[in-house]
């Protein structure tokens, strides 16, 4: 059947339909080259430059679905799947008896090849959440990787950096690794300051060693903290990642304070708490016209600044949960994978609530998937927000509505808790072993993919079932 006629040629039907079909609801047929695409009946349309990754292959007759995140709360581990993910986490820390906290035990897969390294950023990442996981049990391997920044801290560099930048050593060796890579990366001075202070908080026997190690640290970030770096996901360069500024702020507020009690040196607390508000002062820049938090003028829509949001909060209100910025930075991700991901558009289709979220808008890595550790990361933003409405927190009547749409309910503890749990319940219905979690999941057919059993990924779930619980247990504050 023909529909149309151009310069006297008839035009199928289907043609027409593709030509309507906009970029952005184009809906993926998951085929990739022009002849299976159009065998499947589907769409072939090539686009190029592709910062948003939109499908070459399409249906011509779908539309993009909406995703919610609209469920009822539902505890997404149960207490024996819990402790089978602390298991697995435990497993990666303190590799071969070096303190070394590995990236995975796997060594070779997908692009990324061989992930058994202990990066310093995963490291400090993860021994922070052991800390709040187990508490005084975690004392051994935290003594153990206490000793081994140190060590790690006073050996030459073989690449010409500072060493305190150095992005990932060998195992068990410790030396750093020397082939080609993204480096410098800074965030790693502040994160590992922030996990060791967590430590001696804990336990305060331990704060002289520690204000040593916290001292050279942060040291480097007061003085560098505007210098170029690599992103979190050590790929692009810039000066300017909101993941890097928020949690090096967080690092030198709470230095500031371990300066003057367990350094007894108010010089470095006064140089350490002038130097947050510098980096204070940035962050407002990070904010788009159109109100979300953008990670760099170069990397806009990324999930680092979901990442961020949970790490470098110090309950101060700077980009709190409940805040504006905060709350439009959650939907637009949102949006943004809910329409990239087929898994997510099979979910808005079945009305299954639930969004997998991915690093950021284009990524290609792999394929550019959804990711374990930042879906956990998103699905512990909406416990603390939770948990923060439960405790009386506010909110602008434009944060209300963003997030009732989000929800596609009202705006509440318990849907909060539901939101949370959907993003996690969608996650584990891809585990096809056990608690065993890869890095990414496939965003066509839902396989795991790339390295297997990464660590960062189980600390970020068990921080998510942390602030879960926590959340859960907070009683509402009525006014």
């Amino acid at each position: 059947m023909f529909r149309a006629a151009v310069a006297g040629l008839l035009i199928p039907a289907a043609a027409v339909e593709c030509e309507q079909v906009q970029l952005g609801d184009r809906v993926d047929c998951t085929r990739m080259d022009e002849d299976s695409c159009r065998a499947a009946g589907c769409c072939w349309g090539p686009v190029s430059p592709n910062p948003g990754n939109a499908p070459w292959c399409f249906f011509s007759n779908r539309t993009l679905q909406s995703c919610t995140l609209g469920g009822d709360a539902k505890e997404p581990f149960s207490d024996e799947e819990a402790a089978e993910v602390l298991r697995l986490f435990e497993a990666n820390l303190d590799a071969e008896g070096s303190g070394e906290v590995m990236a995975s035990p796997d060594h070779a897969t997908g692009p990324g090849g061989d992930y058994y390294y202990a990066w310093a950023r995963d490291g400090a990442l993860s021994m922070h959440a052991y800390l709040q996981t187990k508490g005084a049990g975690a004392e051994e391997k935290m003594g153990k990787w206490l000793s081994w920044v140190e060590r790690s801290m006073n050996q030459p560099d073989p690449n010409d950096v500072d060493i305190l930048v150095e992005p990932k050593y060998l195992i068990p060796q410790g030396t750093p690794y020397t082939g080609g890579w993204c480096r410098p990366q800074n965030d790693g001075p502040g994160l590992r300051a922030v996990t060791a202070m967590a430590f001696a908080a804990q336990k305060p026997e331990v704060a002289g060693k520690v204000w040593e190690l916290v001292r050279r640290n942060l040291d480097w970030v007061a003085a560098n903290h505007s210098s170029e770096t690599c992103d979190l996901w050590e790929e692009v360069r810039s000066s300017d990642f909101f993941w890097n500024r928020y949690t090096m702020r967080k690092a030198l507020i709470l230095g500031s304070k371990f300066a003057a009690s367990a350094g007894k040196d108010e010089a470095r607390a006064a140089k350490y708490s002038t130097a947050a508000k510098e980096i204070e002062q940035q962050l407002g820049d990070h904010v788009d016209a159109s109100g979300y938090v953008f990670e760099s003028t170069d990397r806009r829509k990324d999930t680092a600044v979901i990442e961020a949001f949970n790490v470098g909060d110090l309950e101060d209100g700077l980009f709190g949960p409940l805040s504006t910025p905060v709350v439009r930075t959650l939907a637009t991700l949102s949006d943004l994978f809910c329409k990239s991901y087929a898994v997510n558009q099979q979910a808005a289709a079945a009305k299954t609530p639930g969004v997998l979220f991915g690093r950021y808008e284009g990524d290609s890595y792999d394929g550019g998937n959804p990711w374990v550790l930042l879906t956990a990361s998103a699905a512990t933003l909406l416990y603390r927000q939770a948990q923060a409405l439960a405790k009386g927190g506010s909110m602008d009547a434009d944060a209300n509505q963003v997030l009732h749409q989000l929800l596609g309910r009202d705006v509440t503890q318990q849907n909060l808790l539901g939101a949370g749990d959907a993003l996690l319940l969608l996650m584990k219905k891809y585990l096809t072993n056990g608690m065993h979690m890869n890095e990414q999941i496939d965003r066509n057919d839902g396989s795991l993919k790339s390295a297997k059993d990464l660590t960062w990924n189980y600390a970020n779930v068990l921080k998510a079932i942390a602030a879960r619980k926590a959340a859960a247990a907070t009683e509402t504050l009525v006014i």
